[in-house]
């Protein structure tokens, strides 16, 4: 991992005040994993505006891949 991300994922613990990238990392895992299964079953994954009553879906290249179950 290069300098540049080493700060972002710095930058990230401190803001989600996690203390260690075990913890980290463990959530992101945790994440990932529900957003996979989200993702199998159908769904999308957004952000939800309440105000606009809009969403924003999520675009990731590992979640493109992920074909729902039949």
């Amino acid at each position: 991992m290069n300098g540049e991300k080493m700060r972002e994922l710095d930058d990230l613990m401190r803001e989600s005040g996690v203390a260690t990238k075990k913890e980290f990392v463990n959530s992101a895992l945790t994440l990932l994993k529900w957003a996979i299964n989200q993702r199998r079953a159908g769904r999308i994954i957004a952000s939800i505006d309440e105000k606009t009553d809009s969403y924003r879906e999520l675009e990731m290249p590992i979640l493109s891949v992920i074909k729902p179950l039949e």
